[in-house]
């Protein structure tokens, strides 16, 4: 595990066009987690494609076009425990993992789209990072 300071990439994707001009009709499909960093209490804690190989954790999000969302692999970080399936939805540059139980148990992550990798970025109702994902499509085969 690295500990890494993720400020100086985190301000230059919040002032990046992606994040204001990100597209959601990009959203469908299937996305590969291959990196993240997560708030470990005073800690921001890095975890890279590496180490996620390493610990064997697989974790991908289906985003069906009928806004159905489907979860598969074991997830590495407790926010993340629990969703593994019901509708998703988009308001701007935000996109909601809806539980189909309670709804009091959304997620919500702002989202944004940059070199054809999914960024998902969740933080508390005091601004802190709780969950800083990004995600591939999977590779394409050549035929």
């Amino acid at each position: 595990m690295k500990l890494k300071s993720i400020f100086p990439k985190f301000i230059e994707w919040l002032i990046s066009p992606a994040v204001f001009g990100s597209k959601k009709k990009l959203i469908p499909g299937k996305w590969h987690l291959f990196e993240y960093y997560v708030d470990e209490g005073e800690e921001l804690l890095h975890i890279d494609e590496a180490e996620l190989k390493k610990k064997k954790i697989m974790y991908v999000f289906s985003f069906l076009e009928n806004h159905e969302f489907i979860v598969d692999g074991n997830a590495p970080v407790k926010l993340l425990e629990g969703s593994t399936e019901g509708k998703w939805s988009v308001a701007r540059n935000f996109i909601t993992l809806i539980n189909p139980k309670e709804f009091r148990n959304n997620i919500e992550f702002q989202f944004a789209f940059e070199k054809g990798n999914l960024k998902l970025l969740k933080k508390d109702a005091m601004g802190k990072i709780e969950f800083f994902g990004f995600f591939h499509a999977p590779k394409q085969n050549p035929k």
